[in-house]
């Protein structure tokens, strides 16, 4: 290939994704994200997750996520229910995406 980044995956922890969206951090990642042919981000927890932290109003960071996947449509974010989980997803995602750019295109 030509050497260029073919795409990307941010595994996060409930913990981490709660405070990336509490300081503005996921805003500027979904961004450089965004700009890659293939990116994620997985969360390693179930989407209730957010509803179960103490320290922020899970209402909100739901709300400030929804406005993030609207804003950066082509970032697929996964909530993968555990660690195991959201490695084997990125794992299939990243190498079905490199079987697919490495394969021969049949254009004729």
């Amino acid at each position: 290939m030509d050497g260029s980044l073919l795409g990307a995956v941010e595994r996060k922890s409930v913990d981490d994704l709660a405070a990336s969206l509490l300081d503005g951090t996921l805003a500027f990642r979904l961004q450089r994200l965004a700009e890659l042919p293939l990116s994620a981000v997985v969360v390693e927890a179930r989407y209730s997750a957010l509803f179960k932290l103490e320290y922020v109003d899970g209402g909100w960071l739901a709300d400030q996520l929804t406005r993030l996947q609207v804003r950066y449509p082509d970032v697929q974010l996964i909530f993968a229910d555990s660690r195991r989980y959201a490695e084997d997803w990125t794992y299939r995602f990243l190498t079905t995406a490199l079987a697919d750019a490495t394969e021969p295109t049949s254009n004729g």
